[in-house]
């Protein structure tokens, strides 16, 4: 038996599937996410969680985790915190190795 995706990876893949792209306005959201009309409170949460991820991991303290309980199961904390990492990580090696400045992505002027 293998094991079951949980509902984040599956609404990921829901929306993959189906096409969805993201928005053009999700880059501000994304700058302002504590006061953005886009997101949810729980999205707000992620966002929270990942800030203080990458800034100041010291400071994610039982009150903040009774917070992320409430709103995320264990294996949706597991998984919200690979994805985290995993983009930290990838965005360290980009810039290490320099691949930041030899991929350049096309204009969002259409």
């Amino acid at each position: 038996a293998g094991i079951e995706p949980s509902r984040l990876i599956r609404t990921s893949l829901a929306s993959w599937s189906a096409g969805e792209t993201v928005e053009d306005t999700f880059d501000e959201a994304v700058q302002s996410w504590r006061t953005t009309d886009a997101f949810d409170d729980r999205t707000r949460l992620a966002a929270e969680y990942a800030e203080l991820y990458a800034t100041d991991h010291h400071s994610i303290d039982d009150v903040f985790w009774k917070r992320m309980l409430t709103e995320y199961d264990q294996r949706e904390v597991v998984e919200l915190s690979m994805c985290i990492g995993s983009w930290l990580s990838f965005g360290r090696l980009n810039r290490i190795l320099g691949l930041d400045t030899a991929c350049v992505l096309p204009s969002h002027v259409v």
